[in-house]
């Protein structure tokens, strides 16, 4: 049974891969989540690092620096949210966990 899948190898014929949409964002999530992890941890380290080298400096950097740091936490957890609705709709509609339904 095809829940509303659109074939759009017609319409985009570098798309021979991914017949549907569904496939195709289906491989590509995972991918964007690891570039968007990988991002994190780097602003991540590179916000800590200035917070210690500038500890006694300018409390306007410091501040900037903590906003730059709450922002990607932010961010980070606006995607991992993203990912578990969408696994959470993927789990209600049967998607790719219809054999184990039934």
């Amino acid at each position: 049974m095809l829940l509303a899948q659109v074939d759009i190898s017609k319409e985009w014929p570098l798309a021979k891969n991914f017949p549907t949409l569904s496939s195709l964002v289906s491989s590509l999530l995972p991918k964007i989540l690891i570039v968007g992890g990988v991002i994190f941890f780097f602003i991540i380290v590179i916000t800590g690092l200035g917070v210690i080298m500038n500890a006694g400096g300018d409390e306007h950097a410091a501040e900037s620096r903590k906003n730059i740091l709450t922002f990607a936490i932010i961010g980070f957890s606006i995607m991992f949210g993203a990912y578990w609705i969408l696994q959470i709709i993927n789990f209600i509609t049967g998607g790719a966990l219809s054999n184990i339904l039934g």
